[in-house]
């Protein structure tokens, strides 16, 4: 059972980035060095330079995409008054675990991205030791 799941998720993944590829070249992307491992989704991700687009005609499903891979994830856009932030990922860190949780878009947009039962046992920390402190990090994007 976990090994047909897994086929289908790696299918749906596949087809995923092969509909969007022709749709993402289309829209701005922001490009961020993030410099260790983390987890968006229920995807784990390697240090890398990553790629960030959103897919036209779904401005909710964000595509992130490194040297060696990537992940398709929902995000909920929050649009806010016009700021000065620069485009950045939002990293919430417990421990040596990293969450990718929010990525500040543009001056007018931010994605949030949902918290995911990985980050909540890493906040609610091991039955052996007390709870985990949470750490925000940032990581500056480029608008390309």
């Amino acid at each position: 059972m976990r090994m047909h799941s897994r086929l289908v998720t790696a299918f749906a993944t596949a087809a995923a980035f092969a509909a969007i590829a022709p749709a993402h070249a289309q829209t701005d992307h922001l490009i961020a060095r993030v410099p260790f491992a983390f987890t968006v989704g229920g995807t784990n991700l390697p240090s890398d330079t990553y790629r960030l687009s959103r897919m036209n005609g779904h401005r909710e499903m964000l595509f992130l995409r490194g040297n060696r891979t990537g992940a398709l994830v929902r995000a909920d856009e929050v649009r806010l008054p016009r700021t000065d932030i620069e485009p950045s990922l939002v990293f919430h860190r417990y421990g040596n675990q990293y969450f990718l949780r929010e990525i500040r878009w543009e001056g007018t947009a931010r994605l949030d991205l949902p918290e995911t039962q990985a980050e909540r046992d890493a906040a609610e920390g091991r039955a052996d030791r007390a709870a985990a402190k949470k750490d925000t990090v940032t990581v500056v994007a480029a608008k390309r």
